[in-house]
């Protein structure tokens, strides 16, 4: 595997595509996640890998760890930039789908309700909480990628959980109002 990270700063074609092969849905439904948009997910994850292989050179490891969190550093840098372009944040509601939308997979409603959820969730707290809960990065991996310290990093996911938890909570107590 380090071979292919070697292969990749050296511009072989293959090695990108096998690497982009390995990230390509990891990187999609991460930015999925984020941003709630499929479509500015689908524009992300290309762009990501845009910059991947123009930018592989630069790569200052031959670790396909170190190489898979410095993928995820573009993928979130570019959901920043999109956050920031953005201003406003759209929150996707259960009741833009109709009846038979929702009913097609039973799933659905779950997945939308946690990305609805997870749209509350402030960025600074929903980008640490996704790459440690969805993507399965541990707390080094996200503390290197995001340039802070893992003590920092161990906050900002408790606080996304806890602020997720409240949300939750919050719902609760409406549906029963």
């Amino acid at each position: 595997m380090d071979d292919l990270i070697a292969k990749l700063k050296d511009g072989n074609e293959a090695a990108f595509k096998e690497v982009m092969a390995m990230y390509k849905k990891p990187i999609f439904h991460y930015l999925s996640l984020l941003l709630g948009d499929r479509q500015a997910a689908e524009e992300l994850t290309q762009d990501t890998f845009v910059k991947v292989y123009f930018k592989a050179h630069t790569l200052k490891c031959d670790n396909i760890q170190a190489a898979r969190a410095w993928i995820y550093t573009i993928a979130t840098n570019l959901a920043r930039s999109e956050f920031r372009k953005q201003r406003i944040r759209r929150v996707f509601s259960l009741s833009d789908l109709s009846e038979g939308q929702a009913s097609y997979r039973p799933d659905v409603e779950g997945k939308l309700l946690a990305e609805q959820l997870l749209a509350m969730v402030p960025e600074k707290w929903r980008v640490p909480l996704v790459m440690k809960e969805m993507d399965n990065f541990s707390f080094e991996e996200i503390a290197r990628a995001l340039n802070k310290p893992i003590g920092t990093v161990k906050s900002m996911v408790f606080r996304g959980k806890d602020h997720l938890k409240k949300q939750c909570l919050d719902m609760e107590g409406a549906s029963h109002a």
